[in-house]
């Protein structure tokens, strides 16, 4: 069965999470790379980009193209980007794709948290 896309956001100081639901395809391009693209926010007043991936059911070739899509324009931008909630799965996926290179992986999203307090030192 089909699981729609949609995402919630929530701010921290210097940065956003992005809490990703449902399929993530190359139809979650408008809702997850619109409000980015050509934004003077990103790398400014949003230095950190936060992906909770844990809802997420499903990602093909097109939303994992989305992910480093969004993943390179924070880097351009001067925005780090983390994710927390990969399946071993998709980290395997992740990393054979060279995502990796552009989002940082780890448990879950204290471990962000504290890791973005640390570079902000």
């Amino acid at each position: 069965m089909e699981q729609p896309f949609s995402l919630e956001t929530k701010q921290f100081p210097h940065g956003l999470v992005l809490k990703l639901y449902g399929e993530l395809t190359r139809s979650a391009e408008k809702e997850l790379i619109g409000d980015f693209a050509g934004s003077s926010d990103l790398g400014s007043s949003i230095r950190f980009l936060a992906l909770d991936i844990s809802q997420v059911a499903y990602i093909n070739s097109g939303g994992m193209a989305l992910l480093i899509r969004l993943a390179r324009m924070g880097r351009k931008a001067g925005a780090h980007t983390f994710a927390w909630g990969v399946t071993p799965h998709y980290e395997k996926l992740f990393r054979m794709v060279g995502l990796t290179e552009y989002l940082m992986l780890y448990p879950n999203e204290f471990a962000v948290l504290e890791r973005i307090d640390a570079l902000e030192l």
